[in-house]
């Protein structure tokens, strides 16, 4: 029965390691994130540059869009 333990010991630790690191991926995915400070933080818009609305009227022809 010992020997039967000591070949079940590597796969056990490896289970074990590989259960704990799930575990601890998923907390940091699934938790909540201590990086942003207001809700608008991560806002792609944030220094108040115009929306590139091309339906906007005072929104003018970029320099890469051509008339066709």
């Amino acid at each position: 029965m010992l020997a039967d333990l000591e070949a079940l010991t590597p796969p056990l630790i490896m289970g074990v390691a590989f259960l704990i690191g799930v575990a601890l991926f998923l907390r940091r995915q699934l938790g909540p994130s201590g990086r942003r400070t207001d809700e608008g933080a991560g806002d792609d818009n944030a220094g108040g540059a115009p929306n590139a609305d091309p339906t906007d009227a005072s929104h003018g022809p970029s320099a890469d869009q051509h008339k066709v």
